[in-house]
């Protein structure tokens, strides 16, 4: 009885080993498999961050003179013009072949041999509203009122042209100096903005007054060949003449009546700016009691023409009406 007792314990052991054989390869396999999923995981998240860390540099390699987001604007302002007379001015001003407003040399007063250009290598095409032109001056050395430039490298001047109203348009301006080398980029101190800007302006006031002009004439012509157009009837001629006479003498008093209008008187003396803001470069004293007549007007600066002919900008508050 003693050997059976034996066999028996001996027969559950040996069951007992065989369940611990059959579960301990099941729980050790499952284990395995879920380090190996983790490890596989880990592996491929390096490899992504990998790649794109790569693309990133490779794309940085690839654009040296790429705009950044912290470049600031240049220079806008909303004129009193249709986008036409606007774009012909700015064409003008493209096409004279200077940069204003800075130069190499100090003896120098601006920066000749500028070119039109139709794109940008910096700024890229254009894909927003309005028309975009361009004028590049290469091979310029350390110009004035571009921050920190020491280099030979690129000006270039932007200006964006577009049309909000039949006969209001907004102009936005933008200049930057890139070394040729290192690709850096240097801002301008809105200097050079501001005296294109001018140039514009100058031109945009020529433009409207040989419009006004040509419109005048256009005018005179007509009502001379409304005066003209029954000569068979004397009469009636005469009666003709007469009322386009009398429409002339109108036309010609509220000419006066607006030249008056347009005429300011300068309160105390005062600096005539080259834009419309306070910190603008100062272009010359105007006297008190000074005339000037008015070309543009915006909420809180006049566009003026002095009795010299020079143009530029004053406050409201320091002109007033003739009397």
């Amino acid at each position: 009885m003693g050997h059976r007792l034996a066999d028996k314990l001996e027969a559950v052991r040996l069951a007992d080993a065989t369940k611990v054989e059959l579960i301990s390869p099941w729980w050790l396999g499952g284990l395995a498999r879920s380090i190996y999923g983790l490890f596989r995981c880990g592996f491929a998240l390096i490899a992504v961050a990998l790649v794109f860390g790569a693309a990133a540099q490779a794309f940085s390699a690839a654009n040296p003179g790429q705009k950044s987001a912290d470049v600031p604007e240049g220079f806008a302002i909303d004129l009193k013009a249709s986008e036409a007379d606007v774009m012909k001015a700015v064409e003008l001003v493209t096409q004279d072949t200077i940069l204003h407003g800075t130069q190499v040399y100090a003896r120098e007063d601006e920066l000749t041999e500028a070119e039109a250009a139709t794109s940008s290598a910096y700024y890229g095409p254009w894909t927003g509203p309005g028309h975009a032109f361009y004028k590049v001056r290469k091979q310029a050395l350390s110009p004035q009122h571009f921050k920190n430039s020491t280099d030979v490298g690129t000006i270039t001047v932007r200006y964006i042209v577009l049309g909000v109203a039949p006969n209001r348009t907004h102009v936005q301006i933008d200049a930057i100096f890139m070394e040729d080398g290192s690709k850096r980029i240097h801002t301008s101190d809105t200097t050079v903005e501001t005296s294109e800007f001018a140039e514009i302006q100058s031109h945009i006031v020529r433009i409207q007054r040989e419009e006004r002009q040509t419109a005048d004439l256009l005018q005179r012509r007509q009502l001379q060949l409304a005066a003209q157009s029954n000569v068979k009837e004397r009469d009636a001629e005469a009666a003709r003449l007469k009322d386009a006479e009398s429409s002339v003498q109108s036309l010609e008093l509220r000419l006066h009546e607006l030249q008056h209008q347009a005429e300011l008187r300068v309160k105390a003396q005062a600096n005539l700016k080259s834009a419309p803001f306070q910190h603008a470069a100062t272009l010359q004293s105007v006297p008190a009691n000074s005339d000037v007549l008015i070309e543009i007007i915006t909420p809180y600066w006049y566009g003026v023409e002095t009795v010299d002919g020079r143009r530029g900008w004053l406050r409201h508050d320091q002109v007033e009406p003739i009397p």
